[in-house]
């Protein structure tokens, strides 16, 4: 958990830190302004420019990330949170608050993804920030570099709908034979 919580915080952090105002893009309301590196795959990715663009970032990397607001907030709470494809839900990665006159943040975390997390599933980072000067919130639909069959658990599934859905698939051959040879309906 704590490996998502920094991806995903390094990711978007500035993206969701406070503000107040108009819209300042698809993906990213109110007056406040984040972004992102990535310093192995030089991947840059603005929240501001980014709109409802699918941003495909890598397994593992180091993200450079900073965000601000139009001015001090004052009294702030927030937090972020991924939405996972249904039936799943959501998986809070982090929250914060208190009280501050600084208008801006950045940081740089490292994050390195099991193998266990599919590669090439969308999924969204959510975050929101309210002060003293307004609300700000915003999301970036992301997905791991790579295919589907880069992970485990796909391998297992395929072998789990092989041996339930094989015998499942020779019983249905059996029970069309069957209606065909009594004649479909009865009538011949």
């Amino acid at each position: 958990m704590k490996t998502i919580r920094w991806v995903t915080a390094g990711l978007l952090f500035g993206a969701v830190m406070v503000g107040s105002g108009s819209p300042a893009a698809a993906q990213l309301e109110g007056e406040c302004s984040g972004s992102g590196v990535w310093k192995d795959s030089d991947l840059a990715v603005d929240a501001e420019s980014v709109g409802d663009e699918l941003v495909t970032i890598p397994r593992k990397d180091t993200v450079d990330w900073q965000g601000s607001v139009s001015g001090p907030p004052g009294e702030y709470s927030g937090s972020i949170w991924i939405e996972l494809p249904p039936p799943f839900g959501k998986v809070e990665i982090d929250n914060w608050g208190g009280t501050s006159d600084n208008n801006n943040n950045a940081g740089s975390e490292d994050y390195d993804l099991p193998k266990l997390v599919p590669a090439g599933v969308e999924f969204k980072v959510v975050g929101e920030h309210t002060d003293s000067n307004g609300h700000c919130e915003g999301y970036v639909r992301l997905e791991i570099e790579g295919g589907a069959f880069d992970s485990p658990i796909i391998w297992g599934a395929l072998v789990l709908t092989a041996l339930t859905g094989g015998p499942l698939a020779l019983l249905l051959i059996a029970m069309v034979k069957s209606a065909v040879g009594a004649g479909i309906g009865g009538a011949r």
